[in-house]
């Protein structure tokens, strides 16, 4: 008769490796979030400096808190949400798309839509914006991030499907230098680009047909590596979806123009707009080549926070980011629901956002 042997449990001792990534896991959580609670915190700061508390406070979020008018805003907000939410109800029924393809964004557009819109009414922004004269930094920051977008989602846009659709030689000398833009410290660009702005001059030196010069520039300065972005994200876009659909249409006798704008334009829109928002938020909080590029009157605001950093810092500026970090987190949200939309699994997303 042979004995079964069981296998022997073996103890487990302990494993100092586990113990020491915990810990370093737990250091750098408080290391990333405490100083965004710190600013947070702050821009309700009822003192007048950031390193000072001096109790809770809503003067700096000037009309936004006021009591007069903030029930009568929800009302506004709640109203105006349900509106748009009804209009893409409608729309979404009337088409006989598949369900939930419009609500899905009807309700967060609306709701932004209603918090401009009555932001707008109450003058939450004029006078969240007055304090410290921060209006026109802020103003250049939203309208240098705006032009930098556009130009990246264009030339990105288009360098993304000429990757996709070529097997020439020149293409991985091409893409060879999209990756080296990424790579590039931004200190090398921010220089260079100083340089050769001036030695270009035009509407680079002055102002244009009422176009501040130096705006002109963060355009240029911030397309030159967010269209890098834009690039890889169509390009791993187009490179998983077959060409049958564009060649069906050119066998149908479809210019290259058309079968662009009807074939090629929808299936990479996703990317586009993920692309497009991407490019945003880094332009948003670029702040070596703005602070390089920028002249008198464009200076933008994360230049101003940091010029600011060398006296004292007021609350105020805590409120301005905050208000960007929301705005930046909201993109990036946005973003990922878009790319989840385009892939299936976090895995393809992060497939697609490093262009493999």
């Amino acid at each position: 008769m042979t004995a079964t042997l069981r296998p022997r449990k073996v103890r487990k001792g302990f494993d100092p490796s586990k113990l020491a990534m915990a810990v370093w896991t737990a250091l750098v959580l408080i290391f990333l979030f405490t100083p965004i609670g710190f600013i947070v915190a702050h821009s309700f700061n009822k003192g007048n400096s950031l390193v000072i508390w001096n109790g809770l406070g809503t003067k700096w979020w000037g009309s936004l808190f006021d009591s007069s008018v903030t029930l009568r805003s929800l009302e506004k907000i709640v109203g105006i949400s349900l509106f748009i939410y009804l209009i893409g109800w409608i729309i979404e029924r009337a088409a006989h798309l598949r369900p939930r393809r419009i609500r899905s964004f009807a309700g967060p557009l609306g709701f932004i839509v209603a918090v401009i819109v009555v932001g707008l009414q109450t003058h939450w922004y004029f006078d969240l914006f007055v304090e410290l004269n921060i209006a026109p930094a802020m103003r250049n920051s939203f309208t240098a991030a705006i032009g930098g977008t556009i130009l990246a989602v264009i030339f990105g846009g288009l360098a993304g499907v000429g990757l996709a659709r070529t097997t020439a030689w020149w293409s991985k000398a091409f893409m060879f230098m999209i990756i080296l833009i990424l790579v590039t410290p931004e200190v090398m660009d921010a220089v260079a680009l100083n340089g050769w702005f001036v030695r270009l001059g035009g509407p680079f030196s002055h102002d244009t047909w009422r176009l501040n010069g130096g705006i002109l520039r963060l355009w240029v300065g911030y397309s030159l590596y967010t269209s890098a972005v834009v690039t890889l994200i169509v390009r791993a876009r187009l490179a998983g979806l077959d060409e049958s659909l564009e060649e069906a249409a050119a066998d149908l006798g479809a210019t290259p123009t058309r079968a662009f704008f009807q074939i090629t334009m929808p299936l990479i829109s996703s990317a586009l707009v993920a692309g497009g928002l991407l490019s945003f938020t880094l332009c948003l909080d670029n702040t070596i080549i703005a602070s390089a590029v920028s002249t008198a009157g464009s200076s933008t605001f994360p230049v101003y926070v940091v010029s600011s950093v060398k006296g004292t810092v007021r609350p105020f500026v805590a409120v301005a980011a905050v208000v960007l970090f929301a705005i930046t987190m909201a993109a990036l949200g946005f973003v990922y629901s878009v790319l989840k939309r385009s892939g299936e699994s976090t895995t393809q997303i992060a497939a697609t956002m490093t262009g493999t």
